[in-house]
């Protein structure tokens, strides 16, 4: 069975172009000039966070300066790094005390006062840094900071899905496997998870009691674009595009961009993603309903233009004709 979903989900990927199957359009490309691995992009779009590939250290860009400033550069802090909705960066990083025992920490790191401050004290196990719904929330096996003010948000360890909402947590075992989960991610509204099985594929359950709500495969890094899209990248015969297809797995599968692309994020309307040679690319996008809105208000914009300068135009000739009568009548 699993072939079979794989065979038809490819099907639809290669078919895509053919179908017309346009979820979103591509409003703007641009290459970045701060090349790096996970790279993610601030949410006023002028800032991008990105590592080198044993992500031993992790840089910040400033897109409008060009400069590129190091954030932190000990406990491998590039794998999981994150803005905040304020634009702060929070990260993991990692020591090994004498009795070589992995601790995590979370920090903080400000931009604008470059203040780096550690907001989760470490722990042994696992430790991340998540986005939710309406914050950041650092959270590990056995501390958590910042649950109760970072509204929804979910997290995996092994076959154990976490899904918080205003602080209250929630242990879901969607599907009982042996290879855990990976990538999971809370839609914008709050209402969807979406995680990774390896070797299984991609579900997407329900946020409030882990229900599994549909089963796709064909990709790998999936994250929510907005509550109805998914933006990944691509397995089988698209394994290095950007793709993006809508949860309810109806609609075929667009291709974003192609060719050793990988690492995508999403941030707003904006898609961030690296190739194999560590360029970074940043897709600005828009959806169709978005597109027409705006192409709406361009043209009466446009009208609005053409109606002044032809008004504008008739008052000279109105000026000239009467300076050409007065000076008739002199």
């Amino acid at each position: 069975m699993r072939n079979i979903l794989f065979a038809i989900l490819t099907a639809f990927m290669v078919g895509s172009t053919a179908m017309g199957a346009n979820h979103v359009y591509v409003k703007s490309k641009q290459n970045l000039r701060c090349e790096g691995y996970f790279p993610q992009i601030s949410p006023d779009g002028k800032k991008v966070i990105s590592a080198p590939t044993d992500a031993k250290k992790l840089y910040i860009y400033d897109l409008e300066t060009q400069r590129r400033d190091v954030v932190a550069d000990e406990g491998v802090p590039g794998f999981e790094a994150v803005f905040g909705p304020d634009g702060k960066v929070y990260y993991v990083a990692m020591k090994i005390n004498k009795d070589h025992i992995i601790f995590r920490s979370v920090r903080e790191y400000d931009p604008e006062t470059k203040e780096n401050r550690e907001v989760l004290s470490g722990q042994h196990g696992a430790v991340h840094a998540i986005a939710g719904t309406e914050g950041i929330a650092a959270v590990g096996e056995h501390k958590e900071w910042n649950v109760r003010s970072a509204g929804a948000f979910a997290w995996a360890l092994g076959s154990e899905l976490y899904v918080y909402r205003d602080g209250h947590k929630r242990t879901f075992t969607p599907v009982n496997v042996q290879t855990g989960y990976l990538w999971a991610d809370i839609s914008p509204d709050g209402k969807k998870v979406l995680f990774h099985v390896p070797a299984q594929g991609l579900y997407i359950c329900d946020a409030t009691n882990g229900r599994i709500l549909k089963k796709l495969d064909g990709c790998i890094m999936p994250r929510w674009y907005n509550n109805e899209l998914i933006v990944a990248q691509g397995r089988g015969r698209m394994s290095y595009n950007i793709i993006i297809f809508r949860a309810d797995g109806t609609g075929g599968v667009q291709s974003l961009a192609s060719g050793e692309c990988v690492m995508p994020s999403v941030s707003d309307h904006n898609v961030i993603y690296t190739t194999k040679g560590g360029s970074v690319k940043l897709l600005t996008l828009e959806t169709p309903e978005e597109r027409d809105i705006r192409l709406e208000q361009e043209r009466i914009e446009a009208e609005r233009i053409a109606r002044e300068k032809a008004e504008e135009e008739a008052r000279k000739a109105a000026e000239e004709a009467e300076q050409t009568e007065q000076a008739g009548e002199e």
